[in-house]
């Protein structure tokens, strides 16, 4: 294989009633996040709020040794990315008095997730009631709150540029060149690559999942081991009327990916698409053997060297 540059994954996740994401509804109404796509509403979840989740999975699943700092009150990290896989990955603005601010674009990107499926169709508007602390002999009083909830099926996607993992850029003022400068060895690069790959499996921390308990855990999966940095594969999937995947789509994506890929892997379980049997059947007719999505992650593991 030659040398891993990009490193994309696109998945898609059918969800069953859930608010993983609030927008900005009023004090006793909580709402979806939603864009419009043609005067129709959908909904999503916001990147930051993606990233978020990707970070706490990665969290619970350190080893003794493996370190991802706390942000401070301000919101700042540590910025050592020697030591924190978390500064190293999701980058970071560190600001010294005296000097300015020390800025690392994050080496893995972040997609919004965004549900394909309108949301007037697939949408409830379920209650809560928030009870208030009262005195000792005084009556229990709360206020009904309305949550918007729906069920859904959501394109997320990561890309990470490889390269620039446990790197920092630096800049030869006399040359006016920009080169990579290595800051761990690679054996702890690729177990950080590793580590943000083995969270797809398990993402959990989302809003409100004390009384929602979502899974958000591919369902259907794409990975592209790629020997150029690109965000190609996140156009891969595009849900068609009657929940069909585009077929076209899947073939033309796949074709242009596959110019600069080693490898591309691609998973998924029943019951998600209308059309599962025909999505197979192009892609296996690739090359590419379909399996479930956890044995896809497990392969792009053994695969990152």
């Amino acid at each position: 294989m030659t040398e891993l540059k990009g490193l994309n994954v696109v998945w898609l996740s059918k969800t069953d009633l859930t608010n993983m994401n609030a927008g900005e509804g009023e004090s006793n109404y909580i709402d979806v996040k939603k864009f419009k796509k043609d005067d129709v509403e959908y909904p999503y979840v916001s990147g930051q709020a993606m990233r978020f989740y990707l970070r706490e999975a990665m969290r619970r699943n350190l080893n003794g040794k493996e370190y991802m700092c706390v942000p401070d009150d301000k919101g700042e990290t540590c910025g050592k990315i020697k030591t924190c896989i978390m500064c190293d990955l999701f980058g970071f603005m560190k600001t010294e008095k005296g000097i300015g601010a020390t800025v690392r674009v994050s080496p893995v990107k972040v997609s919004p997730a965004i549900g394909l499926l309108r949301f007037d169709q697939n949408a409830n508007v379920d209650f809560l009631t928030r009870r208030h602390r009262v005195s000792e002999k005084q009556k229990m009083e709360g206020d009904i709150v309305n949550v918007e909830m729906g069920t859904n099926i959501y394109k997320a996607g990561i890309s990470i540029d490889a390269i620039r993992v446990g790197s920092e850029e630096k800049i030869n003022e006399k040359e006016k060149t920009v080169y990579i400068e290595k800051a761990i060895e690679p054996t702890e690069r690729c177990n950080r690559i590793k580590k943000m790959l083995e969270a797809l499996k398990y993402l959990t921390d989302y809003s409100k999942q004390a009384r929602l308990l979502t899974d958000f855990s591919p369902d259907i999966i794409a990975i592209s081991m790629q020997s150029k940095y690109s965000h190609r594969l996140q156009k891969l999937f595009e849900l068609e009327e009657g929940r069909k995947l585009n077929l076209q789509r899947l073939n033309e994506i796949i074709d242009d990916v596959s110019k600069y890929s080693d490898k591309i892997l691609f998973g998924m379980i029943s019951g998600i698409v209308s059309n599962e049997a025909d999505v197979k059947k192009t892609i296996e007719a690739k090359g590419i053997k379909v399996k479930n999505p956890s044995e896809v992650i497990e392969e792009a593991l053994n695969l990152v060297k």
